[in-house]
């Protein structure tokens, strides 16, 4: 692993005790791929048919007759039964067969009642199968009057001699005699009877005049499928070598759970025998220029991919000398833990220090992690590539590696950016990071890095360092008044949305409840994804959404919503009622887009793009901020995603006046601090709030005393639930100093101002439930004449306060309650932070906090 960089451009393979020097065909885009010389093309058949498993979809795949039925019964193929009652037609969908579907078009009846009561009235020819013969017990197949080619022959023959009885077909039959059964026709898998003489049927007669030959050849017999209807495949048509090839594909799809669609591979297999493709590892895909619809193209795509992946291992090369890495080839897994589907083409042409592209492939192939963790594993490892090629050696040497050379790489990636040039989040990079050391570990354990100094290590040191917070930045929350815009434009949800076989009216209604949903109960868009079916509640006159907080690990949570929303998943319903819904996805609210049953429900990854949408479509959206010229400025629209109507909904609660424990039950969290951190107030908009509220400031007599500035405002907030106080060693010690102990309307130091009258009012009504608590215990006279001086001093205190607030002009008076109300939530996020004052409370009452 220490040596240089070096391309394989050939290989050595040795089957069956040949050693043959094969050359990796040239990609779609390349040059001319050399065609395989017989010695290699017969190696590189064993060792398909080695590594194709044997027997492979047994009951559906006959390997003598290389044809595939598929079961309707096995949801790994793309087969269903036509759901019309009388019809026994094979269907690619789930709902009609294409005559039904036809016939559906036409008439004027419901699913339901075509369904029940429709009547197919088919020839069967179409399915390829023929009827038997009329005449009792004979065998062969019928064709003219319902009778055999040799009891049609001999009715005819009957009947041009005017034979009694000829002229009445069923008198006729019943005088008939059957006759012996024909052996079956030639072609393999074909089940009519072959011809005397020739021992093809009549399709397969007419084909072999269609290519214009005179008489049955052996190598045509080879190259024949028979009739195929919608689940079945041939793979007759092919060429030998392309035969095994496009098997052992099929069968590696399989192994990856991805479903077979036999008329996609029927189609394909039309394709590759028209342009004579004599091997799939030995042509170039850019050479079919037309691949019919993008099922067949993807499918033809993909089985190049497979067959040239594997033609590079057969020939022996090195998945770490690939431009690309084939996550699919080396058996990375998908979300649901099965072995993905697809190749993720992860490009480390770019990486060239050739250990590090040898222990990332090592680590995908042998720990099969998910797709998510090898693209972080490729960005970390692309990262430490580039911070090594700055180095001296470039990193190339894997023996001369050094602390150093460990403390570069870190800097690398804490100077990452994203890809629109903005600094990645700190989150991000420290996962990187630790994804780095990971594939780094895990290479040392594995003895695959032998010769890398111990000094190349992780140190303490070695951490992303967290930046310290932006206050001036406001929360992700979407401005109620955007939200409103949107609210207006409702009737663009799901416009230019496709989600599996739903109609535009179907994506709309379906897009209108999950943005209700997402703005009216706050849950995470993969909570609103997996909703049940049954997920409304009724508790009394109320009711609730039944939901599970996936992240937490709680599941069945209630929440308490209103009747619009209850209204709206209501009017889903109904529509949903109405959809053909793919399998397993009965119990859930919203469908996924996939008709085959592979996910059960809406994925959260498919509602950003239905809100994208949306927030594009809107004509017009403007932020609450104004420009130079005094006008509204637009809103940005990239700050809508799903996840912001979760912060607005929280935001939204806070600013009515919810209490953080309350908001904190609402939003599910177990600490109200996560709770604080999803609404904020701007640095901005808080030192304007400071400024209003500062300059109706007075004193415990009334006089007024604004404060000179916003900082002079903030500096003499102490921890007193009612108002401020000024007094300096009570400041400079957080609260702890104050010798009267929340008397603070009989001290000169006591500065409140209009914005605390709630938290005046609050203090009144606690200290009249203290002091008639002081008279049940019967306590001396001093401690009641105590309580009443200080509600009656309190008292006066919120009196003046409302009273300078309705002194305010109207203007003025907006202007200050709007200041209180962004102090109000700021003192909220507070709350659970600032330094108490410590006066005792009586037992049973709850320990003071900020307003």
């Amino acid at each position: 692993m220490n040596g240089p960089d070096s391309v394989i451009d050939g290989a050595v393979g040795s089957v069956a005790g040949n050693v043959i020097a094969l050359h990796r065909p040239a990609d779609e885009g390349g040059a001319a791929p050399r065609a395989l010389t017989p010695a290699e093309a017969t190696a590189w058949t064993e060792w398909l048919t080695v590594n194709t498993p044997s027997p492979w979809r047994p009951g559906e795949w006959d390997a003598a007759t290389r044809l595939f039925t598929g079961d309707v019964d096995n949801r790994s193929t793309v087969a269903y039964r036509c759901t019309v009652a009388a019809c026994d037609r094979i269907s690619r969908t789930q709902v009609l067969c294409d005559l039904c579907e036809k016939a559906f078009a036409k008439s004027k009846l419901t699913v339901e009642e075509f369904r029940a009561c429709f009547v197919p009235d088919r020839n069967r020819v179409i399915d390829g199968v023929a009827v038997p013969c009329v005449v009792t017990a004979c065998p062969r197949d019928g064709a003219l009057w319902g009778l055999c080619a040799a009891h049609a022959s001999l009715r005819h023959k009957d009947m041009l001699r005017r034979r009694p009885g000829a002229d009445d077909l069923a008198a006729w039959v019943a005088a008939a005699t059957p006759y012996e059964p024909l052996p079956a026709c030639l072609i393999g898998g074909c089940p009519r009877d072959g011809w005397p003489g020739s021992g093809i049927c009549d399709l397969h007669t007419r084909r072999l005049k269609a290519d214009s030959l005179e008489e049955v050849e052996a190598a045509w017999l080879d190259r024949q499928a028979p009739f195929l209807i919608v689940n079945q495949f041939s793979l007759a048509p092919l060429e030998p070598l392309a035969r095994s090839e496009m098997l052992f594909a099929l069968a590696t799809r399989d192994a990856r759970g991805q479903r077979l669609d036999p008329t996609a591979v029927r189609q394909s297999v039309a394709v590759l025998a028209r342009h004579q493709v004599a091997s799939i590892a030995g042509f170039s895909l850019g050479a079919l220029p037309q691949r019919a619809t993008a099922n067949v193209d993807a499918l033809l795509r993909e089985t190049f991919r497979v067959v040239g992946t594997a033609f590079d291992r057969f020939c022996g090369v090195d998945p770490a000398s690939r431009p690309t890495l084939d996550l699919a080839d080396l058996g990375a897994r998908g979300k649901s833990g099965k072995p993905t589907a697809r190749p993720g083409d992860l490009v480390i042409s770019t990486i060239r220090q050739s250990w590090l592209r040898e222990i990332l492939v090592a680590w995908i192939e042998e720990s099969k992690p998910k797709t998510g963790e090898v693209r972080r594993a490729h960005k970390a490892a692309q990262t430490a590539a580039r911070a090594l090629d700055a180095r001296p050696g470039g990193g190339l040497d894997i023996t001369a590696l050094g602390f150093a050379d460990m403390n570069a790489v870190v800097a690398g990636f804490e100077h990452l950016i994203k890809a629109d040039g903005h600094d990645m989040g700190f989150k991000h990079k420290s996962n990187l990071l630790s994804m780095w050391f990971k594939v780094l570990d895990w290479g040392r354990l594995t003895e695959r890095l032998d010769g890398m100094p111990a000094s190349f290590a992780r140190h303490p040191s070695h951490v992303i360092k967290q930046p310290e917070p932006n206050e001036d930045e406001i929360g992700k929350a979407i401005p109620e008044s955007v939200i409103a815009q949107l609210n207006d434009h409702t009737a663009l949800l799901g416009q230019g949305i496709r989600h599996g076989r739903l109609t535009a009216r179907q994506v709309h209604a379906m897009a209108v409840a999950i943005y209700e949903l997402l703005r009216d109960t706050g849950r995470r868009p993969y909570e609103i994804a997996q909703l049940a079916v049954d997920c409304l509640e009724k508790d009394g006159d109320d009711w609730q959404l039944r939901w599970d907080n996936g992240k937490g690990l709680r599941n069945g949570r209630r929440l308490p919503i209103t009747s619009e929303t209850v209204t709206t998943v209501h009017a889903w319903l109904a529509v949903r009622a109405t959809i053909e819904l793919p399998s397993g996805s009965e119990g859930f609210l919203f469908p996924p887009a996939g008709e085959f049953g592979q996910v059960r429900h809406l994925e959260s990854e498919q509602i950003s793009p239905i809100i994208r949408a949306f927030a594009d479509a809107v004509p017009q959206l403007l932020a609450e901020e104004f420009g130079p010229d005094g006008r509204r400025l637009p809103f940005d629209r990239s700050l809508i995603f799903p996840y912001a109507f979760r912060h607005s909904y929280c935001q939204r609660h806070a600013d009515a006046g919810v209490s953080i424990d309350v908001l904190r039950e609402l939003m599910d969290h177990r600490s109200a601090n996560t709770t604080a951190s999803y609404f904020t107030v701007s640095l901005k908009r808080k030192r304007e709030a400071i400024k209003v509220v500062g300059r109706h400031s007075f004193d415990r007599t009334g006089q007024a005393r604004p404060a000179c500035s916003g900082v002079a405002y903030e500096a003499r907030s102490v921890a007193v639930p009612f108002g401020l106080c000024t007094e300096p060693s009570n400041v400079r010690a957080g609260g702890k100093a104050c010798v009267l102990r929340f008397q603070c309307a009989a001290c000169k130091f006591f500065a409140p101002d209009p914005s605390h009258l709630p938290a005046m009012e609050e203090q009144i009504a606690a200290m009249r439930e203290d002091r008639e608590t002081a008279i049940a215990w019967e306590v001396d006279e001093f401690v009641i004449r105590n309580f009443d001086d200080n509600i009656e001093a309190m008292e006066r205190i919120a009196g003046i306060a409302r009273d300078k607030l309705k002194e305010l002009p109207e203007d003025e008076r907006a202007e200050l309650l709007e200041a209180t109300e962004v102090l109000r939530i700021v003192r909220a996020k507070q709350a659970r932070t600032v330094t108490e004052l410590g006066m005792p409370g009586f037992p049973g009452r709850r320990g003071q906090e900020s307003a």
